[in-house]
This record gives C-alpha cells, structure tokens and sequence, in this order.
C-alpha cells in the first residue's frame, strides 16, 4: 500500500515538472522532475524480502535470533544471515 503511494507520487512529481515545463516554467521544473524519477528508480529497484524458506540455508549462514510470527500466513520465520552478502534468509519453523 506505501509503495504504491510512492510510485504515485514520483509519478504525480515527474508529469507535475513535464506539465510545467510544456507551459514554460523552465528550468525550475527539472528539480520536481529528479525528484520524482529518484523516487520512482529506488521505490521500484528496491530489495523485497524473500519468501518464506523451509529448510536453513547453507554454509556461511548464521542464525540472528530474530523470530517472528509473519502476519500474513500466521508462521513462526527465523532470520538467518550472511555476513559475506549481507542478505537476510527467512525460515519458517517446522509447526
């Protein structure tokens, strides 16, 4: 739901500096306009966490010790960690 906020208001900032440039504000509408595309680029390319695995990951992973009950399917996840990548892993426990 945010993220859809914010692509839709990186969208609105985008089409908000091209509006006013077509209608000759100049140079004043490029700010709105990196605004927006920044916003845009990172909300989209962002990382997303990863679906829920069954089984720990591999070598070179360590438990945190973060556990959770993940909201939408009501399972207890374990985070695990690479401190190499730094990417998390999402297990979820054996009910």
């Amino acid at each position: 739901m945010l993220r859809g906020f914010v692509i839709g208001l990186s969208l609105l900032a985008l089409a908000g500096g091209l509006l006013g440039m077509l209608a000759g504000a100049g140079p004043g509408m490029v700010g709105p306009m990196i605004f927006g595309l920044l916003l845009l680029v990172g909300t989209v390319f962002e990382p997303h966490y990863h679906r829920n695995e069954v089984q720990a990951p591999g070598s070179g992973w360590e438990h945190t010790g973060e556990i959770f009950k993940d909201p939408a399917k009501g399972a207890i996840v374990e985070v695990w960690y690479n401190e190499t990548s730094g990417e998390r892993c999402y297990v979820a426990r054996g009910q």
